[in-house]
This record gives structure tokens, C-alpha cells and sequence, in this order.
């Protein structure tokens, strides 16, 4: 018998308030009665700390050495495959290093469907925006920033304790800028707003699988091929 597995991505470039927003999402979702998992991935001499994630009680796999929708994307269906088979989490959350991309991380979690018996959903792809540094950002990496923000679902306004009404409004200028068609919400990864509504969003909605003939359509906008 086939099982069934949510996959959440919680993307954002590093700095973003991706670990933080991370554990108090999954604090929530455990005190709703789901079983979760966390896969973190770490790219160069950036950490992320596995340690910090099992001191809640939860499993934590770390991978290591590349970007897991790219170098390593076999050993990322392997993890997601063996995490589905050891422990059957309701819900796997994927902290992807600063640098990944969302329909590419996709991609790589689809492999797993190929090496045990499990059935993948995605919940929408959530990019964080540092609304203190969403401008500075967009200048120093567009790419990178742009390709995060163009393909996620939903992109939280993160930081808004922190950040002025000027910061917030150019960050969601940013995001409309980039992505039209996101949805736009607020969050204080430190206070805990927007934690439940993103919770609700990864419980509830569900966003599309990797489709060949949308990346290459993705592709054409992106680079304005004939």
C-alpha cells in the first residue's frame, strides 16, 4: 500500500529568519497532533544547526556538500525515502540552504516516490523576505532572490517588529515586482506572528508537482527565448 507524505519548503535567502520561523511553525504543528520531520541543508561554510532542531525532540537530517535541488538531488530523495521509512511523518519540512531553488527542490523530492512506497505531496512553497534587508538584497544577488521569491506560493513579509513601514512596503514591492500572482503575508519569526497562518497553509493547501514542460516554459519567461 502506497502512503502519502506532505513536503514543506520554508526557502529564503541566509538571513532571512528561516531556523527561527522554522521551529516555531513545527512547535505548532506538533501541538496540533501532526508528526513531523526536518531535513536542513547546508551548503559551503554556512551551518545550519541540526543540534539546535533535535534539542526540540524532533529528527533532524543533515545534508551536507552541495545544494540539495542540484549536486546532491539523489541524496536528497534517498533521505526523504528513508525519513518516510523509519519514522512516517505527516509532514517533512525542508529548511533548503540560501541558495536552493524551490521548483528545482521539488524535482529532487519527486525521486523519492521511486525508491520506497510513498506518494508526495507539496504544500506551498513559502519564501521568507527579509523586510529590514529585502531591498539591499535585491541589489547585492537579484538572481538568486529572484528566483526564490518567482517561485513560491506564498511569501511572508519576515521581521515586521523590526522593520519600518517604508522597509515593508518596498519589500512588497519587491514581491509583486517579481511574482504577481504570490500571495503576501506577514510574519514575526521573533514575536511568533503569521506562525498559525503559515501552519495552516502547509496543513491545508497544496501546490503543484514538478511538471517538465512548466520549467521549460519558467525557462523561456526567465530568458526571453523565441
Amino acid at each position: 500500500m502506497v502512503g502519502k507524505v506532505k513536503l514543506s519548503q520554508i526557502a529564503g535567502f541566509l538571513g532571512s529568519g528561516k531556523t527561527t520561523a522554522l521551529m516555531k511553525i513545527v512547535d505548532e504543528l506538533i501541538r496540533r497532533g501532526d508528526k513531523v520531520a526536518i531535513i536542513v541543508n547546508d551548503v559551503g561554510d554556512i551551518s545550519v544547526d541540526a543540534k539546535f532542531i533535535e534539542a526540540h525532540g524532533l529528527k533532524a537530517k543533515e545534508i551536507s556538500g552541495g545544494c540539495i535541488c542540484c549536486q546532491i538531488a539523489g541524496t536528497f530523495a534517498e533521505t526523504v525515502a528513508q525519513i518516510y521509512d523509519v519514522f512516517k511523518p505527516d509532514i517533512i519540512i525542508v529548511e533548503p540552504s540560501g541558495v536552493a531553488i524551490p521548483w528545482g527542490l521539488k524535482r529532487a523530492a519527486e525521486r523519492a516516490e521511486g525508491k520506497t512506497d510513498v506518494y508526495l505531496e507539496h504544500a506551498p512553497v513559502i519564501t521568507l523576505v527579509d523586510a529590514s534587508r529585502a531591498v539591499m538584497l535585491e541589489r547585492a544577488v537579484k538572481r538568486l532572490v529572484e528566483t526564490q521569491i518567482r517561485e513560491a506560493d506564498v511569501c511572508f513579509i519576515n521581521k515586521i517588529d523590526i522593520a519600518t513601514k517604508e522597509e515593508i512596503k518596498k519589500a512588497e514591492d519587491l514581491v509583486i515586482g517579481m511574482n504577481p500572482h504570490a500571495e503576501i503575508a506577514y510574519m514575526s519569526a521573533e514575536t511568533g506572528e503569521g506562525i498559525s497562518y503559515a501552519c495552516d497553509l502547509i496543513e491545508q493547501k497544496t501546490s503543484s508537482r514538478y511538471d517538465d514542460a512548466v520549467e521549460a516554459e519558467r525557462l523561456k519567461q526567465e530568458y526571453k527565448e523565441a
